[in-house]
């Protein structure tokens, strides 16, 4: 299985074209939300996405808190578009590397999880929806489609006798 997870070479990906699908989809998704986040969305600000979509009680802060929420904010966007460009690549030019980007997006967010409900912060300021525990179920669901090889496919070509 880490064979699979951590090619020696980047050629041959030989999971479910169901799970690259999925992934881009789930990319394309992650990129709007990244963008918004930045601040680079022409119709919301990333003031009112942390308000409205994030449910944070920004007009409680003090000016600097407040402005301090928006810089993580922005700082969280960038760094899910640099995840979602990595994606990008996997999907679009080096496919063996779909696990391993499902296996990074779902510890990504499996400790986005795990901080949102231990953090006492969280808790206080009353901040953030729960986090949908269905992008998990997704990215773990497309990760072992990643790795499972479909019936008729060996060495990553289908066998002669399931291509009629």
């Amino acid at each position: 299985m880490l064979s699979r997870i951590f090619p020696r070479q980047i050629d041959e990906y030989r999971g479910y074209q169901l799970a690259v699908w999925l992934l881009a989809l789930f990319l394309l998704v992650k990129t709007f939300a990244s963008v918004n986040a930045i601040g680079l969305n022409p119709l919301w600000s990333n003031r009112d996405v942390l308000r409205g979509v994030e449910k944070v009680p920004l007009d409680t802060f003090s000016t600097e808190g407040a402005s301090a929420a928006m810089v993580l904010f922005a700082w969280w966007g960038v760094t899910a578009l640099v995840f979602t460009v990595l994606g990008f690549i996997a999907v679009v030019r080096y496919r063996a590397m779909v696990p391993l980007v499902y296996l990074l997006m779902a510890i990504n967010h499996i400790g986005q999880q795990v901080l949102a409900d231990t953090s006492p912060l969280v808790r206080m300021l009353g901040a953030g929806e729960p986090r949908p525990l269905i992008v998990i179920a997704v990215l773990l669901i497309g990760f072992g489609m990643s790795l499972t090889t479909p019936r008729g496919l060996e060495g990553g070509r289908l066998n002669k006798r399931d291509r009629t």
